[in-house]
Formats: C-alpha cells, sequence, structure tokens
C-alpha cells in the first residue's frame, strides 16, 4: 500500500475543479461571442450561476448552429429543460450588463 499525503490529493482535486470551470468559461466565450462584444460577454460570463453555465453554453450552442444553418431564431421547442434555463440565465446576465 502506498501513502499519498492528504495536502497533494486536496491540491489535485482543486486544480481539478478549477480547470473545468476554467474550460466552462472559454466555451461560454466562444459562443458569446458569436453573436456578442467581448465586452459583453465577459460581463455575462461574470453574472452567470455557476450552475447553469454547462446548460447555458449547450443552449448556445444550439441557437448559434439554427442560425448558422437556417437563417432562423432557435425554436425553443428543441432545448431541453435544463437549457432553457441556461439560456434564461444568459438572457438574465445580459439585461443586467447593458
Amino acid at each position: 500500500m502506498r501513502f499519498v499525503p492528504c495536502g497533494l490529493v486536496a491540491a489535485t482535486v482543486v486544480l481539478v475543479l478549477g480547470l473545468s470551470s476554467a474550460a466552462r468559461a472559454d466555451d461560454f466565450m466562444k459562443e458569446c461571442t458569436v453573436t456578442a462584444s467581448q465586452k459583453m460577454c465577459e460581463c455575462m460570463s461574470a453574472r452567470l450561476p455557476a450552475d447553469k453555465r454547462g446548460d447555458a453554453v449547450q443552449g448556445l450552442r444550439k441557437s448559434n448552429a439554427s442560425v448558422s444553418v437556417s437563417g432562423n431564431l432557435l425554436d425553443p421547442g428543441t432545448l431541453s429543460q435544463s437549457q432553457m434555463q441556461g439560456l434564461n440565465a444568459v438572457v438574465l446576465a445580459q439585461a443586467y450588463c447593458m
């Protein structure tokens, strides 16, 4: 059996969690800047609740894809409930940042 110091394990967990949230932030910025300015997206990103970020990214991806393929706005009926809640969080953040 090998002994691993608790501090090393804790540091690894913090590093992994930090990277995953940073990656989600990058995904949000990537999708957001398709239709909004960098400055607006940074403001919105700062206001977006962490628990809604992943769903917001998925919703934005679907919205961006819909507009780029058909030129039409996204049909809300194609979103899951969590994706709709994620997009609602984006709209609230956007209203704050205007």
